[in-house]
């Protein structure tokens, strides 16, 4: 049986730039959600795995790491340990002192 977790509405109504909510995900509980190109799924505790329309491709992710979305579309999420933690990054990376 799937599970499909929504955004709160607050995320909805949020500008690209903004920060953006936290998801905790059950074990093999997924969420789905188009997201544009650019966007990052941050893992921070937990091991999620990542496909998207269009990518044949799946991605498995652990805490610490992040997958970025390469096209708009589609993407599922479903954790593979009794509980993950993630955040789903809209905005544009935050710059890095001493990078261009």
């Amino acid at each position: 049986m799937e599970h499909v977790h929504a955004l709160p509405p607050s995320f909805a109504r949020r500008a690209a730039e903004a920060p953006d909510d936290t998801l905790r995900l059950a074990s093999h509980t997924t969420f789905a959600r188009h997201l544009p190109a650019g966007a990052r799924v941050a893992v921070q505790a937990g091991y999620v795995w990542i496909t998207q329309a269009g990518d044949a491709n799946d991605y498995f992710v652990a805490a610490g790491e992040f997958h970025v979305v390469t096209r708009p579309g589609r993407v599922v999420i479903e954790s593979f340990t009794p509980q993950a933690t993630l955040r789903v990054l809209l905005g544009a990376p935050a710059p890095r002192p001493g990078f261009p």
